[in-house]
């Protein structure tokens, strides 16, 4: 457990520079993680407290953050109680993985009050507790059972620090204690040593003194030795008092990250690289907050996917059935030419003959016509024409029907495909107002003006030579990159498949390199649900012979002059 009590006493530290900021949002990813959205000296951030087992973060961050559409009862509630407030400070309870945050908000008859954020970075015992300024707690993201016989976690219940543990901590022991310590522990490996006896330690931190003191983390602690590991250990603590943390991480060779500390780490060899941050909210965003945005994105975009199938499913539904209902109507002819037929041998008809025997003179070959006894020969004759006049018009706006259900389907699948490419909560909230836009989500908060999402930029990239492209991410961004080009601007698109539209812009009346053309060729196939693939084929053209049609789907293009090229869907810039 990297996220170690010391670990809190550093990011509590760091933390403490947005002291004063003022909470101007409050939203809730998820059952354990907040963001608030915090103003101070001209600065905003994202403030977050993730208490996650997998994904622990306390951090301040620039970068955007997925939020569901509705608030929990749980974020109204702290909207309620800190929204508009001010952060005062963050504490760290000495010795234990425990961060207070401090705030002071007004309450209903617009007294200032103070109210307390405990979060609790304990691995699979982690919590995020509010409490009053007495500290009775008003929520908690996870709640004890109500026969619990130590530290229950109840609203109305007062907070309480967890059981304290037998052992020692790191400010209050001197030399001679050490050193009695190390003597009484003498056979044990020196980490374990260091992690069973003092609070706050974690196993990469005891390792790491262990390995500073003697070239490597298992060496057993002996009379001898003991003088050494505590020279480092003072130093360590000397450290500690100052306040002289140093963000570090350590990565293995495919960039996973191994562990991370506030201290640098040099037990896990040359095999790794370890990196050093500006910041521990640098440190745990690039570590976990990654990992953290990814599982936002797939929880968010899972309820828009769903919703997107939904529809695509009864689309594709609605399209066999308009299918079948064209088939149907291909007897329309066979209904004419009885028609003709009844009305050639009309006078060879008498009341109550069931069907007549004629020519048909297109075919040339002899039919037989059933006919209603209850009908004159000229009503039979009527009834067929009706019937293939009925089946013509229907033909007519079948076709009409099935082409824009054909559409919508097209249209339908481009969104999911962009909705699974999506690196962003924000790429995810411009698709879902486009879907608002179209009518396929019933929010009418984000089709409002007021609260209307403005459009992100598109990707941007520089050729080896100098070129700019840019790439879409949605639907929306490509109409209004296709749509803001010049005429003379290199358009790219896959071909056959959903993906980005690309715009190379060339220099001048300088034809672009074969250089260039490659480059963006392969974007265009990367940024494709073909993405990956190997020889991809793409279509390109200039911008003049683009041609978007009224009423068309976001996104939708036509053009009929074009040359192909096939080349590997990878990005030609990683």
């Amino acid at each position: 457990m990297a996220f170690d009590g010391l670990f809190c006493a550093a990011v509590a530290h760091e933390l403490n520079k947005w002291a004063g900021a003022r909470v101007e949002k409050i939203h809730q990813s998820s059952q354990n993680c907040f963001y608030f959205q915090i103003y101070r000296d001209g600065k905003r951030g994202n403030f977050v407290i993730s208490a996650s087992a997998a994904r622990p973060i306390l951090a301040i961050t620039e970068e955007s953050v997925a939020r569901p559409d509705t608030p929990t009862p749980l974020c109204m509630l702290y909207r309620k109680h800190l929204q508009n407030g001010r952060f005062v400070a963050a504490e760290w309870v000495e010795n234990e993985r425990i961060i207070k945050f401090i705030f002071d908000s007004a309450d209903e008859m617009g007294y200032i009050k103070r109210k307390l954020i405990f979060a609790e970075m304990m691995g699979k015992y982690s919590n995020i507790i509010l409490t009053d300024e007495n500290e009775r707690i008003l929520a908690a993201s996870s709640v004890s059972d109500i026969t619990a016989s130590v530290r229950r976690i109840m609203a109305g219940l007062p907070y309480e620090l967890p059981p304290k543990q037998d052992k020692h901590s790191v400010f209050d022991i001197d030399d001679n204690a050490f050193l009695q310590l190390a003597a009484e522990k003498s056979g044990m490996r020196a980490c374990d040593f260091l992690l069973k006896s003092f609070l706050g330690f974690s196993p990469v931190v005891s390792r790491e003194l262990a390995f500073s003191a003697f070239g490597e983390s298992e060496t057993e602690l002996t009379p001898e030795n003991s003088k050494k590991l505590l020279e480092v250990f003072k130093r360590f603590v000397e450290a500690i008092r100052s306040s002289d943390f140093k963000p570090h991480a350590v990565y293995d060779s495919e960039g996973d990250g191994i562990e991370y500390s506030f201290i640098k780490l040099s037990q896990y060899g040359v095999s790794s690289e370890c990196r050093e941050y500006e910041s521990f909210s640098a440190l745990l965003t690039d570590y976990f907050g990654k990992k953290e945005e990814a599982v936002n994105i797939g929880r968010y975009s899972r309820d828009m996917l769903k919703t997107v199938n939904t529809h695509l499913a009864r689309a594709q539904k609605k399209l066999v059935l308009l299918k079948n209902e064209l088939d149907d109507c291909s007897a329309m002819e066979e209904m004419r030419i009885k028609g003709d037929v009844v009305t050639a041998n009309i006078y060879r008809i008498r009341q109550g003959d069931t069907s007549v025997c004629g020519i048909d003179y297109e075919s040339g070959e002899e039919i037989t016509v059933p006919l209603d006894i209850a009908l004159t020969p000229a009503k039979n004759a009527q009834k067929y024409y009706k019937r293939y006049s009925k089946m013509k018009r229907a033909s007519v706006m079948l076709a009409e029907q099935i082409k824009k259900t054909e559409a919508e389907c097209d249209y339908l699948e481009s969104v999911i495909s962009f909705t699974e490419r999506a690196a962003s909560p924000q790429e995810l909230q411009e698709i879902k107002q486009e879907l608002a836009e179209g009518g396929y989500l019933s929010d009418k908060s984000l089709v409002s003006k007021k609260k209307k999402t403005p459009a992100s930029k598109p990707l941007c990239f520089t050729t080896t030579d100098g070129l700019t492209v840019r790439v879409g991410r949605n639907n929306r961004q490509n109409d209004s990159l296709t749509g803001s080009a010049e005429r003379n601007e290199l358009w790219f698109h896959i071909k056959g498949f959903h993906g980005s539209h690309v715009i190379l812009t060339p220099n001048g009346d300088e034809e672009p390199t074969d250089r260039d053309y490659n480059e963006a060729l392969m974007l265009a196939a990367y940024y494709s649900e073909k993405r990956g693939s190997r020889n991809v084929e793409v279509d390109y053209t200039r911008v003049r012979n683009l041609k978007k049609p009224a009423g068309s789907a976001p996104g939708f293009v036509t053009y009929e002059k074009y040359y192909s090229a096939v080349v590997d869907a990878v990005n030609p810039f990683e």
